[in-house]
Parts: structure tokens; sequence; C-alpha cells
């Protein structure tokens, strides 16, 4: 079903994508990539019309270390010529104690062989054990198909943990069926051959139902599962002996023994864990609002530029870059770099004393690079305009700056952060080692790469649509060949292959609780992540001094009296925060009340 959903939303796809696209070359490559997810939803192997399993038999040794060997034969019929190739064999190693606890039995391939010889193999992780396969390698120029007729495939192993203590008894129990190929139910037979005096115990569950035990030898029993029967389902066979048969367990065995039980939950649920505990911890650190100011200290602003100042007021919106520029020329204005006619869209600049600054001692350098990055970029601009009499418009710099300008700024905010966020990045690649071990202990580490390739897809289209600026087009006429093979063959395929993957691979029960683990670790990921968005305590203190700067200009609270150099000094600042005429309003005022002359600065043009 999940195959037939997955071609019609496909077919529906491209039939959209063929009938509305523009570009001559989106209509050219539709069909063939429509004809790829054909072929790959239709390629997947269909076991029981290649394959038949006609018998199974097992010999197990049991040794009195508490371990065994185990060698089991399959006669497969190989009904078609083209086929897979091979088969999987799995080996359940995990099992329910009678108190209900789960353990997990020791397991060490020994050999796997196809008609006597020995086969390429590859073993896979499975919540319930391992899956190995036998047959022939798929790699480039390989025939991976096996030949038509009876084949004999052949596994050898050792097994490990097989007895538990029961009071004074100690208790041997083997799966009733050690191994199986696709769920066959073909008829399957076990010799056991066991340490002397042991007792078969009667099973709870209706074994009779199940299979026939006979003792063929003093020290040998013989099991036979009739055709049909499902191999996982088939109770244990318990064989009870007196204490001491076995070896004694050391206390060493018993702790790496808890901690491969335990291993495998204690990952799973660790991941999500981490990252509820850093978000809890990330929220609380800015729930902890500090106190607001009383009075502005003058020199905090010392430490951020007027264009930061702009960008933080304004959250961070597009129209914070003309007021980040401005603030920026009356920055380099009240430092004597420039000389400007006003503060408004028709202010121009004129004497850029800046480009003798730069070429003078090792004094004046140091007062140009002391200024902020920002700024300098802003001169940079203005410098860069052709003069009208030796005049340049101000505003002309900013067009086509404001990418720049924001990349900038933003540079400058994180730094103020205090550098890379080393617990959020370390916190997510913690949380991705984990995922990446459930995963691969689990079984499902192709799943979940699938499922982050199309997460990854999905990101990247909505990354797309929201900032085309991130995604410049190539000029070149191969460059833009590129481009598109890229975006309309290469992301389809990732996304039809990961598709096609999740579709058709089944997740069995026991799965399906770590598959939910590693949703939880990506989620955990991608929440951790987007803390990195989240102001810092440095941050959020820089916020609050600008809004408590913006109260001064108002006169709402206390601050530095006010002087000349006290107007100058924040005038930058008023205009990157929009109350440039309030600020000199206030000065204005001052200066009456202190009945001076009249206000003219060298960084004004007069006329």
């Amino acid at each position: 079903m999940a195959s037939v959903s997955l071609l019609k939303s496909g077919i529906l796809y491209f039939k959209l994508l063929y009938e509305n696209s523009a570009p001559r070359m989106l209509r050219l490559l539709a069909w063939p990539i429509l004809c790829a997810m054909l072929f790959v939803l239709t390629s997947c192997s269909n076991f029981d019309k290649e394959f038949t399993v006609y018998s199974a038999n097992t010999t197990i040794e049991v040794y009195t270390d508490g371990g065994a060997f185990v060698l089991e034969n399959f006669d497969i019929l190989v009904k078609k010529a083209e086929n897979y190739g091979g088969v999987y064999v799995d080996i359940p190693q995990r099992f329910t104690d009678a108190s209900g606890g789960v353990h997990w039995r020791d397991f060490e391939l020994a050999a796997a062989r196809r008609d006597g010889i020995d086969e390429y193999y590859f073993k896979e992780n499975s919540v319930l054990g391992y899956s190995v396969y036998i047959g022939t390698e798929h790699c480039k120029g390989c025939s991976a198909d096996l030949l038509t007729g009876v084949t004999k495939i052949q596994i050898a192993y050792w097994l490990g943990r097989l007895v538990r203590q029961e009071g004074d008894r100690e208790v041997l129990f083997l799966p009733a069926y050690m191994g199986r190929v696709h769920g066959q139910g073909a008829k399957k037979t076990l010799t056991l051959k066991l340490p002397p005096g042991g007792t078969v115990r009667p099973s709870q569950q209706d074994r009779a139902a199940a299979y026939d035990i006979t003792r063929s030898a003093p020290n040998e029993i013989l099991v036979s599962i009739p055709v049909g029967k499902a191999d996982r389902k088939l109770p244990d066979i318990e064989i009870e002996y007196p204490a001491g048969t076995f070896v004694t367990v050391t206390s060493g065995d018993r702790v790496r023994w808890w901690l491969s039980d335990h291993l495998l939950p204690c990952i799973s649920i660790l991941g999500p864990l981490i990252a509820s505990l850093f978000v809890l911890i990330r929220l609380g650190q800015s729930w902890r609002l500090t106190a607001p100011s009383i009075a502005v200290d003058g020199k905090k602003t010392e430490s951020i530029s007027p264009a930061l100042a702009a960008y933080v007021f304004w959250n961070w919106k597009p129209d914070a870059a003309k007021a980040a520029f401005m603030a920026s020329v009356c920055h380099l204005a009240t430092k004597r770099l420039l000389r400007i006619s006003g503060l408004g869209e028709n202010a121009e600049a004129s004497d850029l004393s800046a480009r003798q600054v730069r070429k003078k001692g090792k004094v004046a350098r140091a007062r140009w690079y002391g200024l902020p990055a920002v700024t300098r970029s802003v001169f940079g601009r203005i410098e860069g305009e052709r003069p009208v009499n030796d005049r340049r418009t101000v505003v002309y710099g900013l067009y086509g700056f404001e990418p720049d300008l924001h990349q900038i700024v933003a540079e400058e905010y994180r730094k103020v952060r205090g550098g890379a966020d080393r617990a959020a990045l370390k916190t997510s690649a913690t949380i991705l080692v984990l995922g990446i071990a459930t995963a691969y202990l689990s079984g499902l580490l192709i799943f979940s790469a699938a499922i982050c390739g199309i997460l990854f897809i999905v990101f990247l289209v909505v990354t797309m649509f929201r900032h085309p600026e991130r995604f410049p087009v190539a000029t070149g006429t191969s460059e833009q060949f590129k481009q598109a093979i890229s975006l309309f063959v290469g992301l389809p395929a990732i996304l039809i292959v990961a598709l096609g993957y999740i579709g058709m691979t089944e997740v069995i029960g026991e799965q399906q609780p770590y598959l939910v683990a590693i949703l939880l670790h990506i989620v955990g990921i991608i929440v951790v992540l987007a803390m990195l968005r989240m102001p810092t305590s440095k941050q959020r203190q820089m916020r609050n001094n600008i809004l408590s700067l913006h109260h001064y200009f108002h006169g709402e609270i206390d601050g530095p009296p006010m002087s000349i150099e006290c107007y100058e000094h924040h005038l930058p600042f008023a205009v990157a925060l929009g109350v440039e005429q309030r600020w000199t309003e206030r000065f204005n005022l001052w200066r009456e009340s202190e009945k001076m002359d009249a206000y003219a600065p060298d960084w004004r043009i007069s006329s």
C-alpha cells in the first residue's frame, strides 16, 4: 500500500511539474525523473517469487561455560533467473526471562557458506539480534543473481549467556528455532547436544502444539517443528540442571551483561533527555530578566556600534538598514572623519578627512581602526560615490549595500554573544552521536538516513523560497546547466530514493519504539540548534541598555549630565533609535538654560 500511495503521489507531482513549469528544461527532465521513480518502485525484490525454503536443519552443541556452537543448514530453491542474489538469515538474540526481564545472548559469527564454499556475507543490526546476508556481493560489474535450482546456505556461529540461575537450579534456555530465512514456514529440525544431567522442563505455554521433543540419545535431544509454524513465536526450550553444572559467572561478567542488556534503551532515551534539559536551562536563563535600569551609563554604549544599536532596536527588520547606515554616517561626523550637511535623506558629505587619517602615523591609524568595522565600511561606501562639487549624496551609498551591512552588523552581534555557542554545538553533536548509535543498533540506520534526507530537502526548498538571495543564479551557460541538473534532477532523485526505501521497508513492532526515539533525537537536534538564535545574557543586557538609552533620550530616566560632549557622543545612537530630533531639542533647552551661544559644530556643513 505504501508503494502504491508513493507512486500516485509521484505521478501527480511530476504531472503538475510538467504542465505548469515554463522552462523547457524542466519539461525535458520531468519524465525521465518519473521513469526513474517507476523503476525504483517496481524493482524491489519479492522473496516468495524468487526463492522457496524447503527445509532447515540446525545442530546446537552446548558447553559447560554457558555457551553453544550453532550450525544451521537451509535448503533453498532459486525459482527465477533474475533474483536478489542472496538471502538474509535472522539470528534472534533478544529473549525474556521468567521475571519479564529482557536480555541478550552473545553472538559471534564463525562462517557463512553456500554449497559448501565460503560465501560473501555482511551483518546488519536489528532490535532482535543480527540479520546476516549470505549470497552474491552487490557491486558495480557484479552478477548479483543466483543460479536457478537448489542451493544450500550454511551459517555457523557461537552463542553465549544461555544459562540463568533460579534458586538452587540452573536453567539452560534455547529458542526453539535459532535462525530464520524471511519468515518461511519450512519444516525445521534441531539437534541439541547437551551436558549430562539435564531435564527438559514443561513449558508454561502449549509447547506440544508448537513442536515435538524426543531424546534421541542420553545427551542429545531432537526437536521437530512442523511446516507453517512462525519461527519467532515459538516458546523457548528450557532444560534444568543442578547448581554447579555450568561455570560460575563472575561479577565482571554480570556488569558487562547488564550494560549490554540496557545499552540500546538507555541511549535511545538519553538523547531526548539531554535535549530537554538543555532547552529547560536555556529557557530558564531567558526568563531571568535583569532589573530595568534607572540610569544610563554612557560607557556601556562604547562597546557597540550605532549600527548594531539600530538593528537590535528595530528587531532586525529590513527598515533598520537605513537607520543603521545614517547612524554610522553621524558617527563618522562626530569623530571628525567627514562633514555632513544634515541627518536626513538629502544629507551630503564632504571633506573626507579619514583619507588623511589612514595615511598618517600610528596614533592616527589607531584612531581609524578603533572605529567599529561597520562604521569603516560605511565610510568606504561614501568614499566610492562620485562627488559633485566635492560633495557626495550620503544615501546613495546605501543602495545595494543592505546585505553587506546586515552581514557586518550580524558578525558584530555574534561577537557580543561571546563567540560560537559551543554548549549548543556540543549538545547537538552529542545527541547526533546518540541518535546514530540508536539507529545503528536497532537496524534503522539507512531508514533514519532516508528520513533525514527528506527533511534536508524540505528545509532546503523552504529556505530557497524564503531567502532566494542565499542561492544566487549561475551566470555561465555550463554553470546554469549544472545548477539546473542539481536542482531538478539531484534533489528529486534523492527524494525518490528516500521515499522508495521508506515505503518498501517494514519496521517491525520491536523497532517502532526506537524509531520514535530516533525521531525525537532529530527533533532534539533541531530544537537545540534553534536555540542558537536566542539571545545570550550578554546580548539581552545589551538590548536592555539600548532600551534604557531610548528612555534616556526622552528624559524618562537619568543619565550622563548634558554637555556638548555628551550630546555628540549619544547623537549617533539617537539617530539609530529614530529620536535625534527629541535629543536635539533637549540639547537646545540645555543650551538656553546655560545661556550658551549658537552651537555650530565643525563637523556640520554650514552652507
